[in-house]
């Protein structure tokens, strides 16, 4: 019996962590346990922890993965662009390039220019020379614009004190370490 539970356990904490089903509920369903057998389960081996350690090493090893390939597109890109440069360079070494090579390298670097945008937009990067950081830092910028906001019209429209301070709470169980402390009640 023991290996059994022992196994029902192990499977349970794998359909969470794996987010092959989302509630505890729906494990206790799948596996014909009871709710709170599973809540038990999930609460003594810190399921959410875990969870939250496996995610932020996929997000860890997503930033590197992304940086490498970043890494290479731009060692390709320069070398793409240094084959047209050094063409250049052989022109102007030759004497006077006709115009006929310089219509060719001109026509070569608006092709490399597009394949260049293409391969930055098909990995997701920015067209402008924008960093992850900077796109990231700006879009923290924006939520914190938009949770100012929230705050902002909650201060202005619920008049009622512990109204308030039932929104600041449910705002900070569902995001804790996203608001100050007393940001909305205030």
């Amino acid at each position: 019996m023991a290996r059994h539970s022992t196994r029902l356990r192990e499977d349970a904490r794998r359909l969470y962590l794996t987010g092959e089903v989302a509630t505890v509920a729906e494990i206790a369903r799948r596996l014909k346990v009871k709710v709170h057998t599973v809540a038990r389960w999930k609460k003594s081996e810190d399921w959410d922890g875990l969870r939250l350690k496996i995610d932020l090493k996929a997000a860890e090893k997503l930033v590197e993965q992304i940086a490498g390939e970043r890494v290479q597109l731009n060692a390709r890109h320069f070398k793409f662009w240094d084959v047209v440069g050094s063409r250049v360079v052989e022109l102007v070494k030759d004497g006077r390039p006709d115009g006929e090579a310089i219509k060719n390298l001109d026509r070569l670097a608006a092709i490399l220019e597009r394949m260049q945008k293409g391969q930055r937009l098909a990995r997701g990067l920015s067209l402008d020379g924008q960093t992850e950081e900077q796109v990231r830092a700006e879009a923290e910028a924006e939520n914190r614009a938009l949770v100012d906001l929230f705050i902002d019209v909650v201060k202005t429209e619920v008049k009622d004190p512990d109204l308030r301070d039932r929104i600041a709470r449910a705002i900070f169980e569902r995001a804790p370490g996203e608001f100050e402390q007393g940001a909305v009640t205030s």
